[in-house]
């Protein structure tokens, strides 16, 4: 593997929200180094153990080549990503910045909201050298009606994103971890219909484990179920 060509001092070094750079401080450990750069990439966190730890608040497809790539060269990436499992909305005056309002989302995540963006990168399901690691969070969002938001949020702009607690953490790496979120009680075949009502969830995020999975090779199609696939494992026990 190759060695740390250099560091640079402090964190921010990119636009970013707080909640980057808080998680970042809170994943830290002694030994650890902050914003490492390995074979000319910046790195959010290098373990003292070598293990490199990438944080992404937002899409994880726009980190999935340079994941993909130092996994490929032999280095252990973990990805880390955080889901509000409670979050608080507060607006801010676009003229004057004052607090307007404070109220909580009535949007609340959990472990399944991973798949929303795991879509955009499924290769990391059960990749070699890759483990996905959830936090969930409770969180801060301030928004301001500035009219330089986009057309669909109205004008609104996220002014910024804060961590307030992480709440739990769930890592995943090998199959089994993988398919462990599918019941042991819903035999297979499985459907979109058939693991959300097991889940708790609709069909269509229910649909997105199945296809990450079936990318990832853990499962593979074993017919029809209306309109729908079925899908059954394809790994050995």
């Amino acid at each position: 593997m190759g060695s740390i060509a250099a560091e640079r001092a402090g964190i921010n070094l990119y636009a970013e929200y707080s909640l980057h750079a808080q998680l970042k401080e809170y994943l830290a450990r002694p030994g650890d180094r902050l914003e490492a750069v390995i074979e000319g990439r910046v790195v959010d966190l290098v373990r003292a153990d070598g293990e490199l730890v990438e944080v992404q608040t937002g899409h994880l497809g726009q980190i999935k080549a340079k994941v993909l790539e130092f996994a490929g060269k032999g280095y252990r990436v973990r990805v880390v990503y955080p889901i509000p499992a409670v979050r608080e909305l507060r607006r801010l005056d676009p003229v004057t910045n004052e607090l307007l309002s404070t109220r909580k989302s009535p949007k609340r995540g959990d472990v399944y909201s991973l798949f929303d963006e795991l879509v955009h990168a499924p290769e990391f399901v059960a990749a070699h050298n890759v483990a996905v690691e959830v936090l969930m969070i409770r969180s801060v969002e301030t928004k301001t009606r500035d009219g330089s938001g986009s057309w669909w949020r109205r004008g609104d702009r996220t002014v910024d994103r804060e961590l307030v607690e992480v709440l739990s953490s769930c890592a995943f790496q090998t199959q089994r971890d993988w398919l462990a979120l599918i019941p042991e009680n819903l035999g297979p075949p499985w459907s979109s219909e058939t693991l959300g009502e097991a889940l708790g969830i609709g069909p269509a995020r229910a649909r997105r484990i199945l296809y990450c999975f079936s990318r990832a090779g853990l499962l593979v199609e074993s017919g029809k179920r209306g309109r729908g696939k079925t899908y059954q494992k394809n790994i050995k026990e």
